[in-house]
């Protein structure tokens, strides 16, 4: 047993699988199947309330639409009714601290810069738990977020979902939560984020609010940026269609098919990210694996790539996403290198100081630096091939193929390779904002 996070440590307990973790294992059928689903949400009013929120959540609750009980401790021992629970404070920074400006400044949606700054000094706090049996998750949230709606307008309070960490104005939770189903089946993607962070020079992601579905959040290790997009569109697309058409079989295997999800939304949407190449189904195994800190306190699978030819990790991501999402690997381009060129190699040569010291200072999220690195071909000659940089520590420097070889045995795209600093030819930088800086040299070579 163990609490949602978050402040809202008494709002509700979850029971989030087995008590003893089995790394690299299929999850148990306790936690495919949980009997009871339960999460929290929080209302924060940017003033005092002209009217009683308590009183007005209990009367929601009693509606005969919503039907929930109403009752004082939500400890998920009922398993065939919907139950809420509602705690109400004016002491809102010591009993639900709402998130701080950085946070919101990712995760708030909608909101004005008024409103961010009203909302860190915001004077009354409403704590909604809800809790249904796991059977009826998907029409539970739906009636649960209908609830908080009709509540949060009344008097334009701040919707706080405490497992996806997102802050909504009420009309924008309408638009991204309310008007995203289609009957009953929700886009899952507008109902979890997807967290990605550096972890020890590999990229971790993570979704958050799988539990409010009664199922696990999904986990990708050891990726690159460059394969973000397409790793976080099998994220959203795995978890479409375990709400969808349930869970892998017992040794954790499952067939991912976008073309066969149901919600005709996400469908088209997903279908629209593929590549020429790409067949938009390919094979998957999920295993349990450790939580860090910070996740969510929720069963966790990682998405394991092993159908997949490779002989590291992002070699066995990059040829799923390249038979799922199709792929367009960096060209080798050969030519001879005219005095243009050597000049062009030599400005970014010298920019490689300050682009080293940028790497180990901690570059932004979704930032991407490239170098091309010679490699040898079977002829004795040298490939110049991007490298998407992982690791940088004095002359050596380790990170993914993003070239697809002509010539050199051994190598393919995806594969984890080591470079020189001292034979750095170029290098790329990619910014968040689709900025790029370098690449002088391609440029002169097209």
């Amino acid at each position: 047993m163990t609490f949602i996070r978050f402040s809202f440590l008494a709002v509700v307990a979850l029971c989030i699988g087995s008590a003893h973790a089995k790394p690299g294992q299929p999850l148990s059928a306790r936690s495919w199947q949980p009997e009871s689903v339960g999460f929290a949400i929080g209302l924060y009013y940017l003033r005092v309330p002209g009217s009683d929120p308590v009183k007005a959540a209990r009367t929601l609750a009693a509606d005969r639409w919503f039907a929930r009980k109403v009752v004082e401790t939500l400890d998920m021992t009922a398993r065939d009714q919907s139950l809420m629970s509602i705690a109400y404070s004016s002491k809102v920074a010591e009993d639900y601290a709402p998130p701080s400006l950085r946070a919101l400044s990712y995760f708030g949606r909608g909101l004005s810069s008024e409103q961010v700054e009203a909302l860190q000094k915001a004077p009354r706090v409403l704590a909604l738990g809800f809790a249904h049996p796991a059977s009826q998750s998907a029409v539970g949230l739906r009636n649960a977020e209908k609830l908080v709606f009709e509540l949060a307008q009344q008097e334009n309070a701040i919707i706080y979902d405490v497992e996806t960490r997102e802050a909504f104005t009420p009309e924008v939770w309408r638009r991204s939560r309310l008007e995203t189903w289609e009957g009953g089946t929700p886009d899952v993607s507008k109902q979890i984020v997807i967290h990605a962070y550096n972890a020890g020079g590999s990229i971790r992601s993570i979704s958050l609010g799988m539990t409010r579905l009664g199922l696990p959040d999904l986990v990708v290790n050891d990726s690159v940026w460059s394969l973000n997009r397409p790793l976080g569109n099998t994220i959203n697309a795995l978890a479409q269609q375990l709400v969808e058409r349930g869970r892998p079989d017992e040794t954790g295997a499952m067939h991912l098919n976008v073309g066969g999800l149901r919600h005709a939304g996400v469908r088209k949407r997903l279908l629209e990210a593929i590549l020429p190449g790409g067949k938009g189904a390919g094979r998957l195994r999920l295993l349990e694996t450790p939580t860090e800190e910070g996740d969510p306190a929720n069963a966790l699978v990682a998405l394991n790539f092993d159908f997949y030819p490779g002989r590291d990790a992002t070699e066995r991501q990059t040829n799923f996403v390249a038979t799922v999402f199709g792929a367009e690997p960096d060209k080798v381009v050969h030519t001879k290198h005219d005095a243009a060129i050597r000049a062009a190699s030599a400005r970014a040569r010298a920019k490689l100081p300050g682009l080293q010291k940028a790497f180990q200072d901690g570059l932004a999220p979704g930032e991407q630096l490239l170098i091309k690195a010679p490699f040898s071909t079977r002829a004795g000659g040298q490939e110049w091939m991007w490298v998407e940089v992982t690791q940088w520590n004095g002359d050596q420097i380790r990170g993914m193929l993003r070239s697809d070889p002509r010539d050199v045995p051994g190598l393919s795209a995806g594969q984890m390779v080591g470079a020189r600093g001292s034979e750095v030819f170029d290098y790329l930088r990619v910014f968040p904002d689709g900025r790029t800086e370098g690449n002088e040299t391609s440029n002169l070579l097209k």
